[in-house]
């Protein structure tokens, strides 16, 4: 007999954590975890909801996030958490200006090459000073 996924937490709500299949392209396990219902019922409501969303539903939404979206509302607020200030605000300017060029993309669009594409075109039109290289 299969355990019940919904149980009541120490604070008298209940939670669950669903297994959802694996990701179709990493192979990694998807878990769901919801938490913060009244009642058994709800949660059994928001589960049974949930189960039947397919894997593709679940990753579709995920793909559709722009990379501006990234950039501004995941990237910058955790990288501002990790260095001074200073360095913070350097960063971000630096970010918005070379980074701009796929702002209009959706994180799944760009591929590994694809930042090597712009910017090498746009450093070889630079003319190569050879004094400023060091001599051994």
């Amino acid at each position: 007999m299969a355990k019940d996924p919904i149980k009541k937490a120490e604070n008298g709500t209940y939670y669950f954590r669903a297994n959802l299949g694996f990701h179709p392209i990493t192979g990694k396990q998807i878990q769901k975890y919801k938490s913060g219902f009244k009642t058994k019922k709800e949660a059994r409501e928001a589960y049974s909801k949930l189960m039947l969303t397919s894997t593709e539903e679940l990753t579709e939404k995920k793909q559709q996030l722009s990379f501006q979206q990234f950039i501004e509302e995941t990237y910058l607020p955790w990288y501002k958490t990790q260095v001074k200030e200073s360095t913070y605000l350097n960063r971000r300017s630096t970010i918005q200006k070379h980074f701009s060029y796929f702002y209009k993309m959706t994180v799944d669009e760009i591929e590994s090459l694809a930042p090597e594409k712009v910017i090498l075109p746009s450093s070889a039109a630079r003319p190569r000073n050879d004094d400023s290289r060091k001599r051994i």
